[in-house]
């Protein structure tokens, strides 16, 4: 499991993991995700480096704001490929987590 830290100012905690699923993709579980970003809106987001300009896979709407929860990415994603998760309320990145 990686841990998340916040980004632009913003106090984001908790832990990642992954799991990779031939044939059907994954999931990614968030555990005791807490963010102080204003939002009920967050977006989660595979990316190389951290970085929204490359190549990333949107991953949509967190189901909730803070808590433990999971989410799907789709199959087919070469999961080598990306580094980090990154949560963005709007258009600031709020946190992030390496993607071990």
């Amino acid at each position: 499991m990686s841990m998340f830290t916040g980004l632009e100012g913003h106090e984001t905690t908790g832990n990642l993991g992954i799991a990779v699923i031939a044939g059907v993709g994954g999931t990614i579980t968030f555990q005791n995700f807490q963010t102080d970003a204003d939002s009920s809106d967050l977006q989660a987001y595979l990316t190389i480096n951290g970085d929204l300009s490359k190549r990333t896979v949107d991953l949509g709407p967190l189901p909730q704001t803070s808590g433990s929860f999971n989410l799907s990415f789709p199959e087919g994603t070469d999961m080598s490929l990306f580094n980090v998760l990154v949560v963005r309320a709007g258009d600031a990145s709020i946190g992030e987590a390496r993607i071990s």
